[in-house]
This record gives structure tokens, C-alpha cells and sequence, in this order.
């Protein structure tokens, strides 16, 4: 894969995204204070939904009936800005992302699936075999005595337990939260008892042979079963960066193995600026000769260009000791930001709304009406309200009165509650309308953070680095995986 070719398609979608900027950037909750429909969408889409009967048309003949000839002609402009911004997200770029079956072609992996049910939600369960397997496959050619695998962002050990206990390896946990790292023993600990068994159930699932009940165990008496296996599975409690010692950790924690051991550094899921603080160190770490990352939470990520961070941001922002986004060189010359919200955007899925039918929540339309009340206050707070999670309401003014339980001197009363629901009764269908336009922007974005972090491994001549769709992305929306060879 030319470097050319990664920049290229950068280039593209910036310049795609020039004009959408300041869209991708506003908040949803000002769609009426800020008159966000007609500040951001553009007017020939605009003139294609003049009244609210053709907002809900709209939304059923773009987004959910699938229908390209119905949508192109009723829908001319809609259709072809959604068309725009699919030509620009990454699961369209056959020349750059590969699939799982052609990464195992590629590198002689055989796929081999055991079915754990136990211990795990289903979501869950679909990530960890796939996971697994793949960084089974990757290691293939090292003998187990000379690989210890790392697990960045540990949390309950789903991976790490399953590393150590279907494959050996010997497997090093890190999490910076000092409880996940004790849950994830403990949790290990309850698995180990019980693998022998789940993995003797599995194996017979998998060659359509009937499963004892637990009736004709007990009758059989002892199990067959060979003894209790080893652990090979061990946690520390560490925030990462990219001068964190990995060998010294290794023979710290398993002191009998040979020196000059590989490192494959992993991460399911790693959280914000964990993901780029993992490539680091895979860079900066000669030990480490495996690297295979799965990101998430880009919301939480430290912006090099960017200063747009508002609320619990700011704090976790600041134990950072570097910025997670941009990673490449180019995209620094660029000085290329993306801002919170876009962050924040990039992290929501799109495919799952489009195969749930999935509107958004009433509440976000109460909140916006709650914030017409806020800004026509003389309030001095106002730029600071942030009401979170609102449960048990069935309405506008049920959600307005458990707002005022958590700040009693918001100044809503029942007039004004009726009045803004007979104000902005049409806006509601504009901005669910809004919201799936504005969401059709999550994959662009996604695409910028994912093909930085990418180009920045081959600008470091890391030839054998990979972006693979890994899951299922209806299950699990955070789907692509970044792997590297050294």
C-alpha cells in the first residue's frame, strides 16, 4: 500500500468536508436557540422538505426503504448528498481496507472458532473469538515460550483470559484502573475452574455431537477431564505512554522466560488516546513485533490543533502526555482538527440506526426545547447546564420536572412548558431529519482518525500494516481493526 495512496484519500475527504466543518461541530441541543436547520443545511436540501409531511416522507424514502430509484427522484438532492458521503467512508475504500478472509490469505491464518458461551454478553462473545483467533494467527510462527502478549486497556480480561487459556500464551494485563485489574483475576480465576468443561462442550457443538446434561455428569461421577491448567494469565495497574518499559513488565511478571522474547501489544476496544499511545509504542519498543489495535471512544481523544473541549474532557485531557490525534506527519503539516462534537460524532453508528430503523431519543428534542428556556434566562450558568441522563419521563412536561429536581432554579413553569411544545411542534420531524444527515458525516470522520493513524505507520516504514474490518458492525460498531508486522 503506497503512502501516496493513504494521503490521497485524505486529501479528498477534507476537502469533501471543507464546507461541513462548523455542521459536524454544533450541538444538537441548540437545534433550536441556534437555528441550526437553516444555518447548516444546505438550501437545495432544504427546498426538498418545505413542510414537516415531507421531513417524515423524506426520512422513510432515503434512510429506511432502500429504494434508489424512488429515493433519486422524489429526493434528488438528499440522495445525492448521502451518496457524497458515502463515497468518502472507509468501507467503500476496497483499495485501502481488506476483509478478514483476505488479511488470513494473506497471512496463512487458519480461522479456528471455539464457542464460549459463558462469561461473556453476546456482543462480547463475537469480539473475543475473532480477536483471538486473529492474534493466534499472527503469532503462528513463534514458538509460545519466546511470545508474550500484552493487553492494553485490560478492563475485565475477556481477551487476556481467553489468550492464556485457549492458546497458552502467557499474557500480560495492563489497565490503569486499579479495580478492573483485580475484577479481571477474579474473573479469570471463576473462568479457569470451569474451561476444561466449556471447552470439552464446545468441541463437541462443533462436531454436531450431543452435550451431557448435568444430570448424567453427576450419574458418570468424576469427570474425565485432565486436571486444573495453569495460569498463564497476569494484570498490573499502569497509565500507558509510550516510555512505559513493556520488557522490563514482562520479565517483572513472568522472570522465567528466555530474553529477547516478542511483544504483541493489543488492545480490544482501547479507549481514546490509548490507541495512539499504543502505536507509539509499538514504535519506540524494539520488543514489540506484533501490534493489533481496535479503537474506540474518539470523543476522548487529545487534539493536537484543536481546543474545543468543554465539560469532564478538559480533565482526562490533561493526564495525556501527548496528542492522540493527528498521528501522521502529513496530517500535522496540515495542521489538520477535527473538534469534540465531530469526535464525538465519529464514534456513533450509523449502520446500526439504519438497520434499527432507530430515531433519536425524545429526550434529545425536550432538551432542546429545555435549552430555549436556559438561553432566554438571565441566568449566569447557563453556559454550564449540563442536565446528563434523564430517566423516568413520558413527555415534555414530565422531563422538564425531573430536570428542575436537579436544578430547582431553572425557571420553567407549566405556561411556558405548553407554550414552547405549541411553538415547536413541526421542528421536532426537522430535526430527526437533521439528525440522520448529520449522522451520515460519523463514518467520514472515523475514516480521518483511522487512515492518520495508519499513514503514520507507514511513513515509519512499516510496510506490513493493515486496517481490516473486523466484526460485524451492527454487533459491534467499533469494527476496524489496525494491524502491524514488524
Amino acid at each position: 500500500m503506497a503512502i501516496a495512496n493513504l494521503r490521497t484519500r485524505l486529501d479528498a475527504i477534507l476537502t469533501f468536508m471543507e464546507p461541513y466543518w462548523e455542521w459536524v461541530n454544533c450541538h444538537m441541543v441548540n437545534f433550536l436557540t441556534d437555528n441550526i436547520w437553516e444555518t447548516y443545511v444546505p438550501e437545495s436540501l432544504q427546498n426538498e422538505v418545505l413542510d414537516a409531511s415531507h421531513v417524515a416522507s423524506c426520512i422513510e424514502t432515503i434512510f429506511w426503504s432502500g429504494s434508489v430509484k424512488k429515493s433519486s427522484l422524489e429526493y434528488p438532492e438528499c440522495f445525492k448528498f448521502v451518496k457524497q458521503t458515502q463515497q468518502h467512508s472507509l468501507s467503500t475504500f476496497d483499495d485501502i481496507l481488506i476483509s478478514l478472509d483476505r488479511f488470513q490469505e494473506i497471512n496463512n491464518i487458519v480461522y479456528q472458532q471455539i464457542n464460549i458461551k459463558e462469561f461473556m454478553s453476546c456482543k462480547k462473545k463475537h469480539e473475543v473469538e475473532l480477536t483471538v483467533n486473529l492474534i493466534n494467527g499472527l503469532l503462528k510462527s513463534k514458538p509460545k515460550e519466546e511470545v508474550v502478549v500484552i493487553d492494553a486497556g485490560d478492563g475485565k480480561g475477556y481477551l487476556s483470559s481467553h489468550l492464556a487459556l485457549e492458546y497458552g500464551y502467557k499474557v500480560l494485563g495492563i489497565d490503569s484502573n486499579q479495580s478492573n485489574t483485580e475484577s479481571a483475576l477474579e474473573r479469570n480465576r471463576k473462568l479457569e475452574k470451569a474451561w476444561i468443561g466449556l471447552k470439552a462442550r464446545a468441541e463437541l457443538e462443533v462436531k454436531n455431537l450431543r452435550v451431557m446434561s448435568r444430570k448424567e455428569k453427576q450419574k458418570r461421577g468424576k469427570e474425565t477431564y485432565p486436571g486444573k491448567i495453569s495460569s498463564n494469565y497476569k494484570t498490573t495497574s499502569r497509565f500507558i505512554t509510550k516510555d512505559l518499559d513493556l520488557s522490563h513488565l514482562v520479565k517483572e511478571n513472568f522472570p522465567d522466560m528466555n530474553r529477547g522474547v516478542s511483544i504483541c501489544l493489543t488492545g480490544l476496544h482501547t479507549c481514546g488516546n490509548l490507541a495512539s499511545s499504543c502505536l507509539r509504542v509499538y514504535q519506540t519498543q524494539a520488543e514489540c513485533k506484533f501490534l493489533c489495535n481496535i479503537g474506540c471512544c474518539y470523543h476522548l481523544l487529545k487534539e493536537r490543533y484543536s481546543n474545543r473541549e468543554r465539560f469532564a474532557n478538559v480533565e482526562i485531557m490533561c493526564q495525556q502526555d501527548e496528542p492522540g490525534f493527528p498521528m501522521s506527519q502529513y496530517l500535522q503539516e496540515k495542521q489538520t482538527k477535527l473538534g469534540r462534537n465531530a469526535r464525538m460524532l465519529a464514534a456513533q453508528s450509523l449502520e446500526r440506526v439504519l438497520a434499527a430503523r432507530e430515531m433519536p431519543n425524545p429526550s434529545l428534542f425536550y432538551r432542546a426545547l429545555l435549552e430555549v428556556v436556559i438561553r432566554e434566562s438571565d441566568l449566569q450558568f447557563k453556559e454550564n447546564v449540563q442536565i446528563g441522563k434523564i430517566r423516568n419521563y413520558r413527555n415534555f412536561e414530565e422531563y422538564a420536572a425531573e430536570c428542575l429536581k436537579k436544578y430547582p432554579f431553572l425557571p420553567i413553569k407549566a405556561e411556558k412548558v405548553k407554550y414552547l411544545q405549541e411553538k415547536y411542534q413541526h421542528s421536532c420531524q426537522y430535526l430527526e431529519l437533521f439528525y440522520m444527515l448529520r449522522l451520515c458525516f460519523s463514518p467520514i470522520l472515523e475514516s480521518v482518525i483511522l487512515l492518520d493513524r495508519l499513514l503514520y505507520l507507514h511513513e515509519l516504514n512499516y510496510t506490513q500494516s493493515y486496517l481490516i474490518s473486523l466484526f460485524d458492525p451492527i454487533i459491534s460498531p467499533r469494527h476496524y481493526a489496525i494491524i502491524s508486522i514488524k
